[in-house]
């Protein structure tokens, strides 16, 4: 069913009623723009199914308001970017979700399983996945775009619920709580420098480094916000981790980074010149603190292939995707005696305790039969 008018959309959400969840996709492209424009939304519950067309003559408030009802569990698969166009349109957090990526990570999937992979064992079903690359933005829709727009949500219920008793046989339901309420959190999708800057990867900076990577990284998004183009179009990232690495002092060495060229001559150029300029002045007490170098960098590195030893022997033994419990960047924190979310809730239950203990010599790994087994130490 394609729901192109608010007429349609009214009955449609009257039809669904109030049921205990719906799957929910999006359909978007991002290629050419900031904020991705969305040109499709699919709802599904029993044999109600629905592809809602944004870019057709409608009013989107029937909707809007039936995912604020928080008695109804949005059900989305790899939820992020999902969730993210809802914040960036309209503003809404839907709650409560459930991920099913997420729980199938929970469920023993391994890292990022894909919803063809779910619907293949719970619906026994493969997915056609001829018009996965489609630009959703062209009208008319095909017929084949709207049934497999519409496929990516019919089968998403019977994967939730298959997933569900998987969780309650497991005794995880507080492990998803946990994770569900962090994709609910609109700080998610919020524009936030410290974390652009920690995706450069660019490590031991100097203060006024530092200062001028989180310059440029506001100056890059502002401009990408009011042009609404990709951040990559105003400046790619490589362009930014040589600006600041080595800061140009003038328009000409300024033109010689590669990716800046003919951008160096005009206001563009100027802009990152002053950028760099307000950096370079600005006082030490203000520049954001740096990172501590660690001295010990070979303690360091056998202390983390213990760690991600240890990390996946626990997860195999759990049967959880090690990805889900601890990232190397929070492995790193861990070897070098930091706390993170890996130190506490379920994550600390089935690892970080360990991750501590074997930090102190309190435990130790060793290999029987080709697999990995820990000992107690002392």
């Amino acid at each position: 069913m394609l729901i192109q008018t608010t007429n349609q959309l009214v009955k449609f959400i009257a039809d669904i009623g109030s049921p205990p969840y719906v799957a929910i996709d999006t359909e978007f492209i991002s290629e050419k723009t900031y904020y991705p424009q969305l040109c499709l939304v699919q709802i599904a519950f029993g044999s109600n199914a629905a592809v809602i067309d944004p870019l057709g003559d409608l009013d989107l408030k029937p909707l809007i308001a039936f995912l604020e009802n928080q008695k109804i569990i949005k059900v989305l698969h790899a939820a992020h970017q999902d969730l993210a166009i809802f914040w960036n349109n309209f503003r809404l957090a839907p709650k409560p979700v459930f991920d099913t990526q997420v729980a199938a990570m929970v469920c023993g999937f391994g890292d990022q399983v894909s919803y063809g992979q779910l619907v293949k064992v719970f619906a026994n079903t493969r997915l056609d996945k001829n018009s996965q690359i489609v630009d959703w933005s062209k009208r008319p829709l095909l017929e084949r775009h709207i049934e497999y727009a519409l496929a990516d949500v019919v089968y998403l219920g019977t994967v939730y619920e298959k997933l569900l008793e998987g969780i309650r046989r497991r005794k995880r339901a507080g492990w998803i709580e946990a994770e569900m309420l962090e994709l609910s959190d609109p700080k998610r999708y919020v524009f936030n420098p410290d974390v652009q800057s920690r995706r450069l990867k660019m490590r031991y900076l100097k203060p006024r480094q530092l200062a001028m990577l989180h310059k440029m990284i506001l100056w890059r998004e502002e401009r990408a916000i009011s042009q609404n183009i990709p951040r990559g179009w105003v400046l790619k990232d490589l362009a930014l981790r040589d600006i600041i690495s080595n800061p140009p002092q003038n328009r000409q060495e300024l033109g010689r980074i590669r990716g800046i060229g003919g951008l160096a001559k005009d206001q563009v150029g100027e802009e990152i010149l002053e950028c760099i300029r307000k950096a370079k002045n600005r006082p030490l007490s203000e520049c954001p603190p740096v990172e501590t170098v660690n001295t010990h960098n070979q303690a360091k590195d056998s202390t983390m292939v213990l760690l991600r030893a240890l990390l996946k022997h626990v997860c195999e033994q759990n049967e959880v995707a090690s990805k889900l419990v601890a990232s190397r960047s929070e492995l790193e924190e861990i070897a070098l005696g930091g706390a993170n979310r890996v130190s506490g809730g379920w994550r600390g239950e089935i690892f970080g305790g360990l991750a501590n203990q074997l930090l102190k010599g309190q435990i130790a790994l060793t290999l029987a039969d080709g697999d990995f087994e820990i000992v107690k130490r002392g």
